[in-house]
Order: C-alpha cells, then structure tokens, then sequence
C-alpha cells in the first residue's frame, strides 16, 4: 500500500458514494488506475464494505449503550449467535479483561433496554453503560 492507496482509503472512508472520476482528479491518477487500486484494496481485504454511518438517533432509537457480558452460562458459539438474533444490537466484540463480550446496541427508550438487559440476564452476568455523547467515531487511522 502506497501514499495513493492511503489517500483513497482516506476519501473513501470520508464519503464511500464519492464518484471514481472524483476520486481520480483528487489523487491525480486516471480513473481506470484508480478503479484498480480501489478493487485491489477489496480484493486484499482492506477494504471490507463500501457503506454509511446511520444516526440510530434519527430512526427513534434515542439511547445507545454498551454492555459488558460476562460469565456466560453458554458456550461461545451457542452465545454468539443468541447475541446476533437481536436486532437492536450494532456491534459484539469479543474480549479480554473481566467480560468476555462487549456489546453495542440502540433502543428506543428506556423500557427496552431494560428488557433487552433482562434477556441477555438469563444466560450471562451483565453491566451496562449509557452512552451520552459521541464526541469522536469511525475515525480514520492514518499511518
């Protein structure tokens, strides 16, 4: 990956419906070389979608919070797919420390989280953070 690649990924991540004859003129290369580069990208896995950033907010979703799942009563496999039924739910990373999940999920009111917490209760020790501003997300890492 070079300078140009970097530049790409960098305008792409700023907005992934900017057009390749855009992009072309902004990185100075030809709009068939930029094509490549951007399939290249794909093909090598840095690149893994092209898509948006919804504000949950806007859709009636006015809480977003992260849960810490631990002591999980389940195996992994059988609790990874139980977590990914429910559609609130926009991120489970696995981790290390004192939890071994770290969920994000958007409701619409307070009511449902507490629902969606009591669920998750029956197979799992749970502790949730409300989330009250995003000050800083999806930034782009530049090297």
């Amino acid at each position: 990956m070079d300078q140009i690649d970097r530049q790409l990924l960098k305008l792409l991540h700023e907005n992934a419906r900017i057009s390749i004859v855009e992009l072309s003129q902004k990185v100075c290369l030809s709009r068939p070389s930029v094509k490549e580069r951007i399939d290249k990208l794909a093909e090598q896995g840095i690149i893994k979608n092209f898509t948006i950033l919804p504000s949950y907010q806007k859709m009636g979703h006015q809480i977003s919070f992260f849960s810490e799942i631990s002591n999980i009563k389940w195996p992994a496999p059988q609790i990874e797919a139980e977590l990914q039924k429910y559609p609130n739910i926009t991120e489970i990373h696995i981790v290390l420390g004192k939890s071994n999940y770290l969920v994000k999920a958007s409701v619409k009111d307070t009511n449902e989280m507490k629902l969606l917490i009591a669920e998750w209760m029956t197979f799992s020790d749970v502790t949730s953070t409300m989330i009250l501003e995003t000050t800083l997300e999806n930034r782009f890492i530049e090297e």
